[in-house]
């Protein structure tokens, strides 16, 4: 999970939301409950996530078209159906998982919100909280990010991302190129940019390695 920052509301959005709830709110009418899906709102939250879930990391695409994801769940909070801060993307199994989660006293980790990047810890490919943290842990166990059964797929993707991230930095090591170590440097650290799939992930693992990396190579 990244720290995350919200676009612009689309215009769509911007304009219609008003005549939607109020629809809605006469008629119960489930083409309109759904409007928040069209597409020209969908495109943002896919970009402003960098196409990924928010909560796991995983590309859309792969396992799941990507869900749009209430924070606030609306069968708690009917009029937050249609609010932008409200809207994000989640895979399809995160979504599921979290389903109409609420608690007011202890929320759900929010990447928009909170410190996430500070309060939870990912080894190898599981992800854990910081001692203390309950908002990392209830959202750990709800999304069952750290149970190797029961998110199998998950667990596999992130594995391949490791071994890819391991077996370049063995490149670093044992190149003799002086230009292309940097560009493999520079391959390593892009790595774990905000917007490639388990990038928090990826750095975590690279800042493990980097006493390797400056003892082989002074990096």
């Amino acid at each position: 999970m990244r720290k995350l920052s919200k676009l612009d509301e689309p215009e769509l959005l911007k304009n219609k939301k008003e005549e939607w709830k109020q629809k809605v709110a006469e008629e119960g009418s489930d083409y309109y409950k759904i409007k928040y899906r069209e597409p020209d709102i969908k495109e943002v939250l896919v970009r402003e996530t960098s196409k990924k879930c928010v909560y796991c990391e995983s590309k859309i695409g792969h396992n799941t078209p990507g869900d749009i994801e209430h924070k606030i769940p609306v069968s708690i909070k009917e009029e937050s159906r249609f609010e932008w801060a409200n809207l994000t993307i989640a895979c399809t199994e995160c979504n599921r998982r979290k389903n109409d989660y609420y608690d007011k006293e202890k929320p759900f980790i929010d990447p928009y919100l909170d410190d996430v990047e500070n309060i939870l810890i990912h080894l190898g490919p599981l992800v854990l909280h910081k001692a203390g943290e309950e908002l990392a842990e209830i959202s750990v166990k709800i999304l069952q990010l750290s149970d190797i059964e029961k998110r199998k797929e998950l667990f596999a993707r992130k594995v391949e991302k490791i071994k890819s991230v391991s077996n370049l930095i063995d490149r670093i090591i044992k190149v003799n190129s002086e230009p292309l170590r940097k560009l493999l440097i520079q391959e390593l650290y892009g790595m774990s940019n905000v917007d490639q799939e388990y990038s928090a992930m990826v750095k975590a693992f690279i800042k493990q390695s980097q006493e390797t990396l400056i003892k082989q190579r002074g990096i």
